[in-house]
């Protein structure tokens, strides 16, 4: 019970780096040491389906809790102290770099491991150049085969940077033009199921769930969950397999791409969002940079071992 209670408490955080644009759930999970045990899980579930189930049902139970109780307070954040709010997950990735490094030269290190640094980072930084347009809102979406197709994709590719540490899940569906939509999603999802009684009360439960279940927002969160599905399991066979043959490249391949978010932070225009493409205020630098302490510290002291 104390190991599922700890795994769930650790989902939380994974779900909830899952849902800032330029952090990586993937480093999370290094971070507070189960991205291993959390790719071979996916990978052997069939195998020994008790044990790899009581590891992975907590944990994305707990993940999902994160998105779901923390997406209105991430929003709200995010749209009015961008800034500070981008910094303290900054400090997070910072801060798991040593851990991630301390791995990474478990096993023998040579030029091409620095080669596989650099590349990664050029991929993420060479990314962050371009994003795509995430400004409709829920109520202009149509549903058709074509979105559907979109959302699901999304999901897909979005997943499997979920998995990779240093590639951030959120970023991919800001490249991708579905951020806003996703987040939003979320968001007014938890506001019907929190209004959930009020609408059995006024209209009888059979018809309040079949409102919720033919929800614009329900329809995009369960095809995007389908896509989460697929993409982790895929992405998690490719890098047991690099893994097994490149242990230390994929490692330094990983730093890489986290020195690249770092950079895609910096230079994402999400991260001034709250204030309007203006020069930052003296107030909020300073509280950024207190915010990013923190973060750091908070990452040191979880990715202890």
């Amino acid at each position: 019970m104390f190991k599922a209670i700890n795994l769930f408490i650790k989902g939380i955080f994974v779900g909830i780096a899952n849902i800032i644009p330029g952090v990586s759930g993937g480093t999370i999970a290094v971070v507070l040491g189960i991205f291993d045990e959390m790719i071979s899980a996916v990978n052997n579930i069939f195998k020994d389906f008790k044990k790899y189930a009581g590891f992975l049902i907590p944990l994305f139970l707990g993940a999902g809790a994160g998105i779901v109780l923390f997406s209105k307070l991430l929003k709200f954040c995010l749209e009015n102290y961008s800034f500070p709010t981008s910094m303290f997950f900054v400090g997070l990735v910072i801060g798991s770099i040593p851990l991630i490094y301390k791995r990474a030269s478990e096993k023998k290190v040579d030029y091409k491991c620095y080669i596989a640094t650099v590349v990664a980072f050029l991929i993420v930084a060479i990314f962050s150049f371009f994003s795509g347009d995430d400004s409709k809102e829920i109520s202009n979406i149509s549903i058709d085969t074509i979105m559907i197709i979109k959302i699901f994709i999304a999901g897909v590719l979005a997943s499997a940077a979920m998995v990779v540490p240093g590639i951030s899940g959120s970023f991919v569906l800001v490249l991708l033009g579905m951020y806003n939509i996703i987040l939003t999603a979320i968001s007014d999802f938890s506001s019907l199921i929190a209004q959930m009684g009020t609408a059995i009360s006024q209209k009888g439960f059979l018809s309040a769930v079949g409102n919720i279940l033919t929800s614009t927002e329900f329809i995009i969160l369960i095809t995007a969950f389908i896509g989460i599905v697929v993409g982790v399991v895929l992405i998690s066979k490719i890098i047991q397999f690099l893994f097994n043959r490149a242990y230390s490249i994929t490692y330094f391949s990983i730093l890489g791409l986290i020195f690249g978010s770092i950079y895609s932070i910096f230079s994402d225009s999400l991260t001034y969002k709250s204030y309007g493409g203006e020069s930052l205020p003296f107030i909020a630098i300073g509280i950024g940079i207190l915010t990013l302490i923190i973060g750091m510290v908070i990452s040191l002291i979880l990715g202890r071992e």
